[in-house]
């Protein structure tokens, strides 16, 4: 994770943000956790997740809205907490019926609210709101702080149990990274393009979590995942081509 990082920071400093948010938004965070996981736990665990990993998504949708409207108020820090009670906040309102609802039926609850967010998504009123500055070791910076998320999550996994794992599987982690220092360093502009670059991913990542449902019951761990990635690489890219045909990044 501490890598990855690394190399999304370096891709969008040579070709920009949206480019960097494209590379952010494959499942490196939440895919390695969930494998992880799995391995740990178990396939049956791992199957379990699935419906609370969607919902975390939906969750993440929140964050990326509530700190673009928070953002334009207050500075990054606080930014980032806000959009995390906001994910937390949905995740304990949807937390009770995840269980009650298959994967079918929450994976394409997560494509309407990717697409409503998407065409709702909150626009910076003032271009000027950010002022870029550089920041020393920002890349170390960065590695630590995701490596700490990354480890807590792990940790905890066994103790919250499938539907919040699942939930907290998607965990802003790689995001809330980005936007911090990008809102620091950039501006909120930049903030904005960031994530939605990432809105490809996510159309990938719910295409990879929907392809474990029905792999992951039949193949071995590592050839599900592995096949599941493969769809979320064409769906990611499939998407960002569509987001660039309708002039959304």
């Amino acid at each position: 994770m501490p890598l990855v990082i690394a190399v999304v920071t370096l891709a969008a400093r040579k070709w920009g943000n949206v480019v960097g948010g494209v590379i952010a938004g494959m499942p490196w965070v939440g895919g390695a956790i969930l494998l992880f996981i799995t391995i740990e736990q178990g396939k049956d665990f791992g199957v379990q997740l699935l419906p609370g990993a969607m919902v975390g998504l939906i969750c993440w949708l929140a964050f990326c809205s509530v700190y673009m409207i928070a953002g334009q108020r207050f500075k990054a820090f606080p930014s980032m907490i806000i959009g995390m009670v906001a994910f937390l906040a949905v995740g304990a309102v949807l937390m009770n019926i995840t269980p009650l609802l298959s994967s079918t039926v929450w994976f394409f609850v997560l494509i309407f609210m990717i697409v409503f967010t998407i065409r709702f998504f909150p626009i910076v009123n003032d271009s000027s709101v950010g002022l870029a500055r550089k920041i020393k070791f920002d890349i170390p910076f960065r590695m630590l702080m995701i490596t700490v998320f990354v480890l807590t999550l792990t940790y905890f996994a066994t103790l919250l149990g499938p539907t919040w794992s699942g939930i907290l599987t998607p965990f802003p982690v790689m995001t809330a990274v980005l936007a911090v220092f990008t809102h620091v360093g950039q501006g909120m502009q930049q903030v904005r393009l960031t994530l939605l670059g990432m809105f490809t991913g996510v159309i990938g990542f719910a295409t990879f979590l929907f392809s474990l449902v029905f792999l992951l019951p039949e193949f071995s761990i590592g050839l599900a995942f592995l096949i599941s990635l493969l769809i979320n690489v064409i769906a990611a890219l499939g998407s960002k081509y569509a987001f660039t045909k309708l002039n959304v990044v």
